[in-house]
């Protein structure tokens, strides 16, 4: 468990630096092909997320997660679910239109992210 732990804090920050990346993608590509690096940076953010939330719900399920505190317990999965689906939305949006698309869903998940991060344990 230990293992998954260190694992699920490490992949935060590359979760957090694949939206800065994906922000900063959708903006400076703005309307370019759907092929650029914008759009990767779109779907970079979303996979890096879809990880950490796969090894948060596998934590949550081992660990009984249920009946830790609150924020634990609910606040974070929530949070985290959440902006799971909003980046995906934002990806989506990419794919269909143009990277600029994904930059404010990509903007609302990283504060649902930031808001969901214990930062002090």
């Amino acid at each position: 468990m230990y293992v998954l732990v260190m694992l699920h804090s490490i992949v935060r920050w590359l979760v957090l630096a694949g939206a800065l990346l994906a922000l900063v993608g959708a903006r400076v590509t703005g309307d370019s092909g759907r092929d650029g690096w914008g759009a990767k940076a779109g779907f970079l953010y979303t996979v890096l997320l879809d990880v950490q939330v796969l090894i948060g719900l596998i934590i949550w399920v081992l660990e009984s997660g249920w009946k830790l505190n609150a924020f634990f317990a609910y606040v974070h999965p929530v949070a985290m679910l959440l902006a799971l689906v909003i980046a995906h939305f934002g990806r989506t949006q990419q794919k269909k239109t143009v990277p600029a698309a994904g930059f404010w869903p990509f903007l609302v998940s990283l504060a649902l992210v930031v808001a969901g991060i214990p930062w002090a344990q």
